[in-house]
């Protein structure tokens, strides 16, 4: 049985929790480690979409610098139809080999894997919210992982 502290007439004194007290303390503590897990679940996913995607067999990677560099290049194409000046034709995986991306179409396959990539991660996590949303004990919470 949960106990609780009452403060009276200038004493603390303790004393067993209802059935009621008890019941909204548990939902509570469930609520608070919803909120938590969601938004665990929630970091995950950004932290996968700064991570990598797999392009041609390969990782390329898509921290904050790479995804600047990968959507300078996407506006550029985007405003001028053609690759910026000085783009080098290719672009660089994770362990350092170039990949060749001799034409716009090119960029843009690499553009769509990495959205598809986002695509994944999105899923994933509407996924794990909706386990979320059936756990009903502390156990069954922090059983969800990404």
């Amino acid at each position: 049985m949960l106990q609780t502290v009452d403060f009276s007439d200038g004493q603390f004194t303790a004393r067993a929790m209802t059935d009621d007290e008890q019941a909204a303390h548990a939902a509570s503590v469930r609520e608070d480690l919803l909120a938590d897990k969601n938004a665990e679940i929630d970091r995950s996913r950004a932290a996968a979409n700064a991570s990598v995607f797999p392009f041609q067999d390969k990782l390329i990677a898509c921290d904050a610098l790479s995804r600047s560099d990968i959507d300078g290049v996407a506006n550029h194409i985007a405003l001028f139809g053609a690759f910026p000046v000085g783009f080098p034709g290719g672009w660089k995986a994770t362990d350092k080999t170039m990949l060749p991306l001799p034409d716009v179409d090119a960029f843009r396959a690499l553009y769509a894997a990495m959205t598809e990539q986002g695509t994944r991660n999105f899923n994933r996590s509407q996924e794990l919210k909706v386990h979320l949303a059936a756990a009903s004990t502390p156990e069954e919470i922090a059983a969800i992982q990404w």
